[in-house]
């Protein structure tokens, strides 16, 4: 978040421009003026499948509004708040839906108490809310992010919600219930109040039990707030006028505890200000590795040592700053091979006048910026991203991009005419070249509606074989989009059961091979900003109605490899065992 005067502190020059750092000014012109004579590829645009997304919110009964507590005293926490995302916390292979809420604070009193909510999916296109009787609406809690995964590897997926405040790690009960489990955790804040936001569960030592990962924001408390006006109107602070926090790194014992390892291993460094996180093998290693979108910071890539210490190489990985040698304002952050040559990819969002990050991946341990050549940049410099992905949407085998879009300031409008406080999304298609085509205009009305949209859930909710996306905004309602048409191509759909790994199979290797078509995918539920997402792997096969073969290399070293594996199906692999439970998908 950009371009903000404290009025405690100096003056910023009146020449500045609202919201952008005039270092970044010649080299983003230079960088525009050269994309614009770059070609666009129409091929792909003109050979689109007919997909639309529609919004089910409504009509599925979604009947949640957030509520970030505004009052007009612009609590620097009012503006990323809040995630959701997707949880199948019953077992019953329907994905579950779970969104944060805010609460009450100074100059704000609810009408009623603010409460999260579970939402159970029914199985038929229909939620219910079951907050209550599940236990986990954190009332009083200021929600921010969540995690989900099997940290105890009981056999069922538990809940791990990051506040303003403390943080709170539910267990599934396995019975339709949660236990508040945080103090026996070991997993309180080692400050109070902490301003978290996004999480992720991984294995980072491959001992089988899942570790923690949670991003530190900033030093903010109400006491602290500031008042920062631009051209003499009050409105939101820029992250620079208050210090960052170390990100937190906890060591599952294995025992249902957690140690803070986060000093030990080298990732609590106070210079940042994380709002997103990604985890991912991007060299090849077979240790997971960090990535951490940074606000207005250089971003972090913690490369794993495989000793249980981590060092930051984002600088010599070429991912620390923009091409122009400017730190953009991270929000939110996926890895993805989208240009099939089997290593990840990164993408990342960030603010308005910035355009959203695209690193290739060189296969040598760093990336090259491609933001421009690769079609991505132009279209994003007016909008703010938060969620993001990397996703299948029309199951052509290609990864396509999502960003969730919103601005932070509720009176952008006043002070900068080119942007807007409420964003339409945006839907990138891979055109299989290296180039990405802007086609949110053709993906339904969906993508006409403006909110000030923040989190973005990737999973399938209706187990037809496609790609659906859940996205929350700032005192809104949720949308969720149903993917109309994507599974007209064929899909397969992996669940993972780890035995000597993590139950959750996190961290595992899937490569998927069709015909020609060779995709790579890691198990993972963490990505985009503040959400978690389908532990399930989907990868669409295109014409193909078959993968030849199937690979898993799982963290334990162990390896599964299945061939003639049909499309049109969801199966499930156990470490060591193969196919376990195989499921057909509805006709295309």
């Amino acid at each position: 978040m950009e371009g903000w005067k404290d009025e405690l502190m100096l003056e910023l020059p009146t020449t500045l421009p609202p919201f952008h750092s005039s270092s970044t000014l010649l080299p983003l012109f230079l960088i525009l003026s050269i994309s614009c004579n770059t070609p666009s590829s129409t091929e792909s645009v003109q050979a689109l499948p007919d997909v639309r997304f529609t919004d089910i919110s409504t009509s599925s009964g979604l009947s949640f509004k957030h509520s970030n507590g505004k009052s007009g005293r612009y609590y620097f926490i009012e503006t990323v708040a809040s995630g959701g995302g997707f949880i199948d916390y019953d077992g019953d292979g329907d994905l579950d839906i779970y969104l944060l809420n805010g609460s009450a604070i100074p100059g704000f009193e609810p009408d009623d108490p603010l409460s999260s909510a579970l939402y159970r999916n029914n199985g038929n296109g229909t939620f219910t809310d079951v907050t209550g009787q599940a236990g986990v609406g954190n009332e009083g809690g200021y929600g921010m992010g969540l995690a989900v995964a099997d940290y105890d590897n009981d056999g069922d997926d538990d809940l791990f919600r990051t506040n303003f405040g403390e943080n709170v790690l539910y267990r599934n009960n396995g019975d339709g219930t949660f236990t508040d489990v945080t103090a026996q955790a070991r997993l309180t804040t080692p400050r109070n109040p902490m301003f978290s936001t996004s999480a992720a569960f991984l294995d980072y030592d491959r001992d089988g039990h899942l570790d923690l990962f949670v991003c530190g924001y900033v030093d903010f408390t109400f006491d602290s707030n500031k008042r920062c006006v631009r051209d003499d109107i009050r409105s939101y602070c820029d992250p620079d006028v208050y210090n960052g926090v170390p990100d937190l790194l906890y060591h599952n014992n294995g025992d249902g505890t957690f140690t803070d390892v986060s000093v030990a291993a080298g990732v609590a460094n106070p210079e940042g200000k994380g709002l997103g996180v990604v985890c991912g093998d991007y060299n090849g290693d077979g240790w997971t590795d960090i990535f951490v979108a940074n606000d207005r910071t250089p971003d972090f890539l913690y490369h794993n040592n495989g000793d249980g210490t981590f060092t930051d190489v984002a600088l010599l990985a070429g991912v620390a700053y923009g091409e122009d040698g400017v730190a953009r304002a991270g929000m939110g952050a996926d890895f993805g091979d989208f240009d099939h040559n089997g290593t990840p990819d990164l993408y990342v969002t960030n603010f308005s006048l910035e355009p959203n990050s695209l690193f290739r991946n060189n296969a040598n341990g760093t990336f090259t910026e491609t933001t421009f050549g690769a079609g991505v940049g132009n279209p994003t410099l007016t909008f703010l991203a938060f969620g993001t992905a990397f996703f299948d949407y029309d199951n052509d085998g290609w990864l396509d991009l999502f960003a969730a879009n919103g601005h932070v300031i509720d009176n952008i409008e006043a002070f900068d005419q080119s942007v807007t406080y409420a964003e339409t999304n945006q839907v990138f298609r891979n055109n299989k070249d290296g180039r990405f085509t802007d086609i949110s205009a053709r993906l339904g009305a969906s993508f006409q509606v403006k909110r000030v949209h923040r989190g973005a859930a990737f999973g399938d909710v209706d187990n037809d074989g496609d790609i659906d996306v859940l996205v929350t905004s700032v005192n809104g309602v949720p949308e969720l989009l149903r993917n109309d048409g994507g599974n007209t191509q064929h899909s397969l759909l992996i669940g993972t059961v780890g035995n000597r790994s993590n139950r959750n199979g996190i961290g595992a290797r899937i490569t998927v091979v069709a015909g020609d078509m060779r995709q790579r995918r890691e198990v993972r539920s963490a990505y985009s900003f503040m959400s978690s997402n389908d532990l399930r792997v989907h990868f669409g096969l295109g014409e193909y109605a078959a993968a030849d073969s199937v690979i898993v290399d799982w963290p334990s070293g162990v390896q599964d490899r299945l061939s003639g594996i049909n499309a049109g199906q969801w199966i499930t692999i156990e470490e060591g065992e193969g196919v376990v439970s195989q499921t057909s998908l509805p006709p295309r």
